[in-house]
């Protein structure tokens, strides 16, 4: 099954130690580092496997990884960090959250107790796991996580634009333009409502409605809720990240380079990227 989203939570204060400990552990498996991003190495050809994540400057006294992280390697890494790591992950068909401490993987709400916030008792942490408890819905400032996949372009355009020689991330990104620019339009013709518009962009990005507003994404938000994570606990996105990391070192490299449509967007979407650590390893 696909994840649509995925995060790692640890109680650390530095995110270096985090990316050090993902990159030893992925070392281990026969992982090998690259850097795909302007002034880097380029992506090594041959990989059939690759992880791609970003671990996010310590905030609140946590650090987050954005990106899929095999589980299997979630009880060594919570033994290497000798601390608990807190799993979250959300797709099409379900969502939840684990902890993993001293190399075990524990799903009893009662085991997150240590993490609740003030005047926030267990039961009530139980009644989010059960989904019981209502949220709000969303009213994000980011693109929606889509129910089918994380890019604009159908996994056929996809190829395609591989075969041809076109780099899929920018047909991705223009992709978004157009149907943000078509998009604009409609709504101002139509007059709908933020959420019916949000909806609408889902359509017509290929996907349903934002993610987080189904019942596996309200049920997410409210155990997120009880819990004493950081601000920044769902956002920004993996996606948002790496393209403004992106386009931060590209203007690193090449200074004089004039901006590209979406790039000042990028910028100001994450204007810290440059202290996100990228762990990008494939073999």
């Amino acid at each position: 099954m696909t994840q649509t989203w995925t995060s790692l939570y640890v109680q650390l204060t530095d995110s270096a130690v985090a990316a050090d400990a993902l990159r030893s552990l992925l070392a281990e498996r026969g992982y090998q580092p690259y850097d795909p991003f302007p002034g880097g190495t380029g992506t090594p050809p041959g990989q059939k496997e690759t992880v791609r994540l970003f671990v996010a400057p310590a905030q609140d006294g946590w650090v987050r990884v954005l990106g899929e992280v095999d589980q299997s390697l979630l009880p060594d890494l919570s033994r290497a960090l000798k601390t608990p790591v807190l799993y979250a992950w959300l797709d099409e068909q379900d969502g939840g959250m684990s902890l993993y401490q001293d190399g075990e993987q524990q799903d009893d709400p009662a085991s997150f107790a240590s993490y609740l916030r003030q005047d926030v008792s267990v039961e009530k942490l139980q009644q989010a796991f059960a989904g019981k408890l209502k949220v709000s819905p969303v009213e994000s400032t980011e693109p929606p996580v889509m129910v089918v996949g994380a890019d604009a372009l159908p996994p056929e355009l996809q190829q395609f634009a591989a075969d041809q020689g076109v780099d899929p991330k920018k047909a991705d990104k223009l992709a978004k333009r157009l149907t943000d620019q078509l998009f604009g339009r409609l709504s101002k013709q139509s007059g709908a409502s933020r959420e019916e518009q949000e909806q609408a962009r889902s359509v017509l990005m290929g996907g349903g409605r934002d993610i987080w507003n189904s019942l596996q994404g309200q049920r997410l938000r409210a155990i997120a809720e009880q819990l004493k994570l950081p601000a920044n606990w769902r956002l920004p996105t993996l996606d948002t990240v790496r393209d403004a990391y992106h386009v931060h070192r590209l203007r690193q490299s090449k200074p004089r380079m004039p901006l590209m449509p979406g790039d000042q967007e990028s910028l100001k979407a994450v204007p810290d990227a440059l202290e996100y650590i990228p762990v990008y390893v494939g073999r």
